[in-house]
Parts: C-alpha cells; sequence; structure tokens
C-alpha cells in the first residue's frame, strides 16, 4: 500500500510538472509612455493680453488672431511626467498699420509635461516651461531684435492615443516674456527698447510621433 501511495504522487508530481511546463505566460504590454521620446509638432491661433494688446501710445496694439506654431521634443523620465525643449514662434500685426508692422515673437524654453492617468485613451495634462524669447519688429523695408529675455509659459490641454506611435492635442499655453526693458538699439544718445511685456494666449493642434 505504501508503494502505491508514493508511486501515486511521483506520477501526481510529473503531471504537474508537466502541465507547469506547457503554461501560457502572458507578455505585460510595455509602458505607453514611460522611457520614450516624443518628436510634436503645433499650430494654432494667439490671442494678445495685458499689455501687448493694450492701443494706447507706447504699447504693443497687437490684433488678435496670429498664427501661432512650434515644434517640440520631449523624454518621459516617468510614466506620466516628461521633460522637454520647445520652439515656438508667433508674429502679430498692429490694430492701426496691418501687416505693415508686424511683431515676431521667438520663445526657447525648457518645459515639463505631467499626463494624468485615466481609463480611456484621451488624458488630460499640465505643463509649465522657462525659457528666453526675443522680440523682432518687421516692416517692409527694416528688421529690428531685441535682446532675448527671460519667459515662463503654463497651460494644460487634452493627449489622444489613438495608436502606440501617435499622439494628438489640443492645448492653451500662456507665454509671458520680461521685454518690457529688452534693448532693440542703442546709440550714444539714445536707448530704444520694447517698451511692453509679450503675453498671449496660444490656442493650438498638435501631432506627436512617439518611439520607440
Amino acid at each position: 500500500m505504501r508503494r502505491f501511495q508514493v508511486s501515486a504522487c511521483a506520477a501526481l508530481l510529473l503531471v504537474v510538472m508537466a502541465s507547469s511546463s506547457h503554461a501560457v505566460v502572458r507578455r505585460t504590454p510595455p509602458p505607453l509612455l514611460w522611457q520614450r521620446t516624443a518628436v510634436s509638432g503645433y499650430l494654432g491661433k494667439g490671442l494678445p493680453v495685458g499689455q501687448f494688446a493694450d492701443d494706447r501710445p507706447g504699447y504693443g496694439n497687437q490684433k488678435e488672431g496670429a498664427i501661432d506654431w512650434a515644434v517640440e521634443i520631449e523624454h518621459f523620465v516617468g510614466h506620466t511626467a516628461s521633460l522637454g525643449f520647445s520652439y515656438a514662434n508667433t508674429e502679430y500685426e498692429d490694430k492701426d498699420l496691418g501687416d505693415s508692422l508686424k511683431t515676431k515673437v521667438n520663445t526657447a524654453s525648457g518645459f515639463v509635461r505631467i499626463v494624468i492617468p485615466t481609463a480611456t485613451s484621451i488624458r488630460p495634462y499640465l505643463r509649465f516651461g522657462m525659457g528666453g524669447v526675443q522680440v523682432e519688429f518687421l516692416d517692409p523695408v527694416s528688421r529690428e531684435d531685441s535682446e532675448w529675455e527671460f519667459s515662463l509659459q503654463a497651460g494644460g490641454g487634452l493627449l489622444w492615443l489613438p495608436a502606440r506611435w501617435l499622439g494628438l492635442s489640443a492645448q492653451a499655453l500662456y507665454y509671458h516674456g520680461d521685454t518690457d526693458d529688452s534693448v532693440v538699439f542703442a546709440t550714444q544718445d539714445e536707448t530704444v527698447v520694447v517698451g511692453f511685456d509679450t503675453a498671449y494666449w496660444a490656442f493650438s493642434a498638435g501631432v506627436s510621433l512617439f518611439f520607440p
């Protein structure tokens, strides 16, 4: 009887080992964002605010509806957080002089983006950045550039991931450039400064390609 029990236990052990060797192990899906890099492009419209839109003499006097675009690269250092670099450009027209006097704003900055996890493929996010801003004044015969000054950006949006490699975004970002005292040109007799801070909202849509 004892010999039969030992044989039965041995047979049962062999069956368990054989079945476990053929067990199906499901592969865990890779993280959707973590340790991935995204290259993005944005296009939208700008809305000047504050001194930038003020029509009093000496201030910006800029029209609404400027074309705003940006190119970015970012890397997700955490499951929902990324560090990136952005170059943004927008060109406004004077309310009175139209396209005969344009003000171009160039912004180069680093940023942090925090994506909020959800149970869907659409995820809200917040972002904050800082860097440098330069103002260019353009008329039909000349161009004057200001010095680079400090700039802040903040805002948020929605990120839709219809595929692992593709992201579509809609966002609103507030840009503020400390350009009031930025020097445009200087001579022995006078120093010309921008005279106002550049502040505006950019409402844009974006496309992101994710690697790998």
